[in-house]
């Protein structure tokens, strides 16, 4: 039979894989709509009576998203040979996992920003 640590650990790595799942999501969004390649995708735009490329990755903020909150409830078969009854005397007739998961936007990573910068500095001047 397992440890509860064992499952608080499990619990753990499972919210870091979760994480890691949504990094990985975002950095494939990113090369997938706004590069082709090494190459960013632009559009073409009128800027002072003249028309330019602008990438579109210049466009829109860039802010990565990040677990804030993981809410797990649970309960456990605590392997009672009697009848086992929850709260009030009331028999408990299943076993359940609700998971709730709470995404918040986050900074800009640095690396990101510079990628924005050095591609705004593309942009012609007027």
């Amino acid at each position: 039979m397992g440890r509860v640590v064992d499952v608080f650990d499990s619990l753990y790595s499972a919210v870091v894989e979760a994480q890691k799942s949504v990094e990985d999501e975002y950095v494939k969004n990113i090369a997938s709509k706004y590069f082709d390649g090494s190459k960013p995708k632009t559009i073409k735009i009128e800027l002072g009576g003249r028309e330019v490329e602008v990438p579109l990755f210049s466009l829109v903020p860039h802010n990565a998203l990040r677990i804030s909150e993981c809410e797990i409830d649970f309960e456990i078969d605590l392997n009672c040979e009697k009848e086992a009854k929850g709260l009030f005397g009331k028999l408990r007739k299943k076993k359940m996992a609700n998971v709730r998961i709470k995404f918040s936007g986050c900074d800009q990573a640095e690396g990101l920003a510079r990628i924005g910068d050095s591609l705004v500095k593309e942009i012609p001047t007027i």
